[in-house]
C-alpha cells in the first residue's frame, strides 16, 4: 500500500511540475512579444 502512494506522490509531482513549467513558458512567451 504504501509503494502505492509513494508512487501516486511522485506523479502528482510530475504533473504540478509539468503544469508549472507550461505557466511559465506562457508566461515568458507572452513577455517575449
Amino acid at each position: 500500500m504504501s509503494t502505492i502512494m509513494q508512487y501516486f506522490a511522485w506523479f502528482d509531482l510530475f504533473i504540478l511540475s509539468s503544469i508549472a513549467m507550461l505557466i511559465l513558458l506562457g508566461l515568458y512567451s507572452d513577455r517575449a512579444t
